[in-house]
This record gives structure tokens, C-alpha cells and sequence, in this order.
């Protein structure tokens, strides 16, 4: 029974969401490991990857638009279907002629572009594997040692940028002699033109050559080379076969087969060089057939504004963003009743990944959807990687609170190892068709990525929902490799601790990095939430970022927090916080192109700040709980 129900309050209904029911089944080890999979296994479908479904929706839905962006006067340029399918075999041609093939693969340096969706998928259909690299190591790196270590990793056959210009620097650091260059914009002498790719009509001898090479393909061969964050250490590069492709396309057939009733639509910014954006979102809107918006905002401050923009001109059918970017989103939308009737309009469901979403953070939310269409909106998530396809566990039922991940999709197997420390917390750990089968080149990595059993390790930690009935999905927990002990030896569990900082200080931070490693009590480093901290006085409103979080109104109404963890039961609580105007560097990996920020390298680059927070009198910026006065100095 919910808490509206106990107190005689009707709870909101949900708005409805037709996935279909699913069963779990539970296996007890005497070891206390459980083994959770789906009762029903992963249908099988005539199609081997997302682009088989390309020529069907060339013909049903051939005069609209598959793929819209901002053109650079700000206006959206689309491309229908029916180009679509003409360009992806145009361009897969031209790459045959170039040589690309198994062993020399296609390397994309630039971000999300509708010629980036083509080339794509035009290699997909021709059988050449295509890696896509974070453009922060082109554009942002003074060494462009990852971009180097990439290139030895999977030496490319040909590269494309969507612009030369920005990217002279890096094209010139890789020394690519032999190695065809494809550009949209300013392409020089000897590089391939995006409308030399294009505008070539196909004959019957090309037609054949694709079809061959199409026809070719196996379930083992590489399909994408995805490249991990490399937040701790060098990129490692994850090999995804067609036959990863082909079981997110199989459960997406099954599990999202109501997509199908209407042309959906879908805006989003979620990068294609990992796998959430770039094998289920981008997979997703091919295999439906839908309108996809690339939004070119991003969940950081001057970007996020034009998410914003986006949202008030599409009213997308699903809707996913990282928790960093819901909670800018939730004062937009408490303040501006135009963009919650274009975002609440046909939404099914909201997605988030990438980080728990903070509770205060959904509520707000909620509350909008309550007062603009009467209901609440199922925020639906779950649990994977880059090595596992993007697809692994997922919640699609309506939840009292955000954090449930949910249980195995179709055709995964998950294994919850217990963790020590008594409090219920779990490895996770799964396999099934969506698991990748190794690192290129790093035999070593890969050992040590799975367990004896074929297991591959997230490094992440759950609770189950309900300990009693593990079927009702799994709870995210930290990442294992986050948490710390303070001097005294107790265990700081990193992830549920910087969740329940934000809900304290709802809605001042966007974000929080817990510290407190080998000290005597736990301090955090925050960035404000501007548009909430400017309304806690008027005269807030005119300062710059810096003189915002260091004003004396702001570190008083985080103070006055803080006092208040204990008095909603925290044992483990934060005692000091300094808020920074520095936001979380991409270059530096303090934050990834998803929006997660690394807890471990962002401590580290900012160690003058954390010391500054444990000094015996605290600077006038820092925020307490009062009880931190009596620290000495360590």
C-alpha cells in the first residue's frame, strides 16, 4: 500500500505504457548468490542488425522524415526514408570502393550528424565494422594520446568529420597518409566530399557488390567498435558483433512492439559512440521507423538551454536524458507551462541513465505531470553497459520512488553476488547474446571482465527491492569501485550517500562529489543548481557563477541543511560542502559525454579543494552542519 493510500488520498494514476508482462525466474545458490532470468526466452526475427529494417520503411513511410537536425542558421533540415535508403546504399558503395572491409574498418572522429547516422549505417548494412570516437579526444586533447592509443588499437580504414576544420589538428597528429578522409564541410584537396559519396548513381555492378557484401555477414562478425570511457586509464575497445545487434533488435521486437501502431518520435542528445545512444536509441528509431531529432543541447551549463528549445518544438513519444539534465529540466518545466505541454503531449514514458536520478528530482517532475495532464509519467531505467550492447536489465512499471533497475531483459542472465558488509548489497553480474566476447588486444582485460561462469563484471553494486521477491527488480547501489572507508574504518557507500546529499539540498546542486577518504568525517564538493540558488534572495539573481556559489545567503541555506540529515535519520552525513563555478571537465574524464561524473578522478583534480575543506576554520565559502567545528585538522 502506498503512502496516499494509507493517509485516504487517491493515488495519480500513470499515464499508460503497453510493455508487456514479464516473469522472472530466481535461482538460490547455497552461497547466497542468485541467478535471475526471464521466463520467456529472446524471439527470433528475420532481421540481423538495424539496418535490414532500412528498405521496408523506405517504402511504408518513404516521404517522411527519418532523421531531423539544426542546420547552422538554427532551422531543422530533415532527410526522409527514401533518401535515406538511397544514400546508406550510395555510401556503402563508395566505402566497398575504398577498400573497407572487415580489417580495415570506418573510424568517425565527429559527434551526431545525420550523415553520421547514414555512414553508419551504411557500413552496418555492408558488413565494415564502424568506430565512433568521443570528438572530445579530437577537439579537446593537447597530446591526442587516446585518439592515438585508439588508432593503434583499431587502425582505421577510412575516417570521416563532419567539418575538417576543427579536426586539422588531430588528422595531421594521426598521420593518416594512406588513409581516406570523408568531410561534409571545407574538405581539402584529396579528401572524399559528402556529396561525391552521395550524388553517384548506383549501377548494376555496385548494387551487386553490396548485396554480396550484405548477404556475407555473419551473427560473429564486428559490426562496432564502441570505446569505453577510459576514465581509468587508456580506452579499451569493445567489439559488438551482429549478433549483439541482433538481440537488442530481437527484445526491442517483442518488448516494444507498440511502437509500431504510429510513426514515434524521439528527440535526443545521447551519443552515438556509446552504447545507450548509439546502438539502442539510434537502433530503436530505425527498427520503428520513427522521426529521431538530434538535439544539440547537452546536460551542461549554455548547452542544456538548447535541449530546452528542442523540447518546446517536439513533443517526443519516449523520452531519455541523464539525472544531471532532469534536474535542470525540472525547474525549466515548473516555471514554463508551454514546454510541459509540448514534453507531457505524447510522451509514453521517461527514461534516465547513467546516474540514479535524485528522488526530490522526480517528484517535482511528477508534480508537473500531475498539473498538466492530470497523471503521472512512468520513469523507466535500468542497468548496462558499453559491453553489454546497452541492453541488460530494465524497469518498465510505474515505481512510488526513481532507482529500481528492474530484472533481466530477454535472453539475459543476471548473477547477484553478495557483497560484505552485511547490508544486502550485491555484485552484479551478467551474460546472455547482448555480451560483448572480449577487449581487441587486451586479452588480459577480458580475463579479468568475466567470471568463471561467463559473467561479465559490471563493477556496480544493487540491493533487491524486496529481499523477499527478488522478481520485483533490483535497486541501484553505487559502483563498488567508488566507495571508501573514512579513518575510523567505516565504509562510505559513495552512491546512495551523493543521492541522498542532492535530495537534502533539493534543488540547489545539479550535482556532488562525496570526499572524505582515510579522514575523520565526510565532506563534498557541489555545483550549484543556478537557476534554484538565484531564487533563495533577488539580489542573487544578477551575480556571476563564482560570486553565486560563494555568496553568504547561498552557504547559509546549505548550512542550514546539512544540520538537517540527522534529523531524517542519516547515520553516515556530510559536514562540510563548498559549491565550485568550475563545472566537471570533459578533457580531464571528470565527467563523461553521458553526463555520470567520476567521483575518484574529480577528488583527484580538485585535491586543493578538498583540503581546503578540512582546514580547522573553514573558509567563509564553505557550507557545515555545525558539527564539523569541533574536527581538527587532518
Amino acid at each position: 500500500m502506498s503512502t496516499l493510500e494509507a493517509s485516504g488520498k487517491v493515488a495519480p494514476s500513470y499515464r499508460s505504457v503497453r510493455f508487456p508482462e514479464r516473469q522472472t525466474l530466481v535461482e538460490h545458490r547455497a552461497d547466497g548468490t542468485l541467478i535471475l532470468r526471464s521466463a520467456r526466452a529472446l524471439p527470433r526475427i528475420e532481421q540481423r542488425s538495424f539496418a535490414d529494417f532500412i528498405p521496408g520503411w523506405a517504402v511504408q513511410r518513404g516521404n517522411t522524415a527519418a532523421f531531423c537536425e539544426r542546420d547552422k542558421n538554427g532551422a531543422w533540415r530533415s532527410l526522409t526514408w527514401r533518401e535515406l535508403w538511397r544514400q546508406v546504399r550510395a555510401v556503402a558503395a563508395a566505402l566497398l570502393d575504398m577498400g573497407l572491409n572487415a580489417q580495415r574498418p570506418l573510424m568517425l572522429l565527429s559527434g551526431n550528424s545525420i550523415e553520421q547516422a547514414v555512414l553508419l549505417l551504411a557500413a552496418e548494412y555492408a558488413g565494415i565494422p564502424a568506430a565512433p570516437v568521443s570528438p572530445t579526444y579530437a577537439l579537446m586533447s593537447k597530446d591526442f594520446a587516446r585518439l592515438k592509443a585508439i588508432c593503434d588499437m583499431v587502425p582505421p580504414g577510412a575516417v570521416f568529420v563532419q567539418s575538417v576544420a576543427p579536426y586539422a589538428r588531430a588528422l595531421a597528429a594521426l598521420n593518416l597518409k594512406a588513409v581516406p578522409v570523408i568531410s561534409v564541410d571545407d574538405a581539402t584537396k584529396g579528401q572524399y566530399t559528402w556529396d561525391a559519396l552521395t550524388s553517384s548513381p548506383l549501377d548494376e555492378t555496385s548494387r551487386r557488390a553490396i548485396e554480396r557484401a550484405h548477404a556475407a555477414i555473419d551473427a560473429d562478425d564486428t559490426a562496432r567498435v564502441l570505446f569505453t570511457s577510459g576514465s581509468t586509464g587508456l580506452p579499451k575497445a569493445v567489439r559488438l558483433t551482429y549478433g549483439n545487434l541482433g538481440a537488442v533488435a530481437a527484445y526491442y521486437s517483442d518488448g516494444f512492439a507498440w511502437l509500431l501502431d504510429a510513426q514515434p518520435v524521439f528527440l535526443d542528445w545521447l551519443p552515438w559512440h556509446h552504447g545507450l545512444g548509439g546502438v539502442l536509441h539510434l537502433g530503436r528509431a530505425i527498427q520503428f521507423g520513427a522521426t529521431h531529432y538530434i538535439d544539440d543541447g547537452r546536460p551542461v551549463p549554455g548547452m542544456i538551454e538548447r535541449t530546452v528549445r528542442n523540447l518546446r518544438e517536439v513533443s517526443p513519444t519516449i523520452f531519455t536524458s541523464v539525472p544531471s539534465a532532469w534536474t535542470v529540466l525540472a525547474t525549466e518545466l515548473e516555471r514554463d507551462p508551454q514546454l510541459a505541454e509540448s514534453l507531457f503531449a505524447k510522451a509514453s514514458f521517461f527514461g534516465y541513465g547513467g546516474a540514479s536520478m535524485p528522488v526530490e528530482v522526480w517528484k517535482r517532475i511528477q508534480n508537473v505531470a500531475e498539473k498538466t495532464i492530470g497523471e503521472r509519467i512512468t520513469f523507466c531505467t535500468g542497468l548496462a553497459s558499453t559491453e553489454t550492447s546497452g541492453m541488460g536489465t530494465y524497469c518498465s512499471w510505474p515505481t512510488d520512488t526513481p532507482g529500481n533497475i528492474g530484472t533481466p531483459a530477454l535472453g539475459s542472465e543476471v548473477k547477484l553476488v553478495p557483497l560484505e558488509g552485511g547490508d544486502g548489497r550485491y555484485e552484479i553480474r551478467m551474460r546472455g547474446p547482448n555480451v560483448f566476447g572480449g577487449y581487441i588486444g587486451q586479452p588480459d582485460l577480458t580475463a579479468a571482465a568475466f567470471d568463471d561462469e561467463g559473467y561479465f563484471r559490471f563493477g556496480d553494486a544493487v540491493r533487491l527491492a524486496d529481499p523477499a521477491d527478488p522478481a520485483q527488480g533490483m535497486i541501484f547501489a553505487g559502483r563498488t569501485v567508488e566507495d571508501f572507508k573514512l579513518a575510523n574504518g567505516s565504509w562510505v557507500r559513495t552512491g546512495a550517500l551523493r543521492l541522498a546529499l542532492i535530495d537534502c539540498c533539493a534543488p540547489l546542486l545539479s550535482d556532488a562529489v562525496i570526499c572524505g577518504h582515510d579522514r575523520d568525517y565526510l565532506t563534498a564538493l557541489a555545483w550549484p543548481n543556478v537557476a534554484a540558488c538565484e531564487r533563495i534572495a533577488p539580489e542573487l539573481a544578477s551575480l556571476d557563477v563564482g560570486a553565486l556559489a560563494a555568496h553568504p545567503l547561498v552557504v547559509a541555506e546549505l548550512s542550514r541543511r546539512l544540520s538537517q540529515q540527522k534529523a531524517g535519520g542519516a547515520t553516515l552525513v556530510i559536514e562540510r560542502l563548498m559549491l565550485m563555478a568550475e563545472p566537471p571537465s570533459l578533457d580531464a574524464n571528470e565527467i563523461a559525454d553521458k553526463g555520470y561524473v567520476n567521483q575518484a578522478i574529480t577528488r583527484a583534480r580538485r585535491a586543493h579543494l578538498i583540503d581546503a575543506l578540512y582546514q580547522t576554520d573553514p573558509a567563509s565559502n564553505i557550507a557545515h552542519s555545525g558539527a564539523s567545528s569541533r574536527h581538527a585538522n587532518r
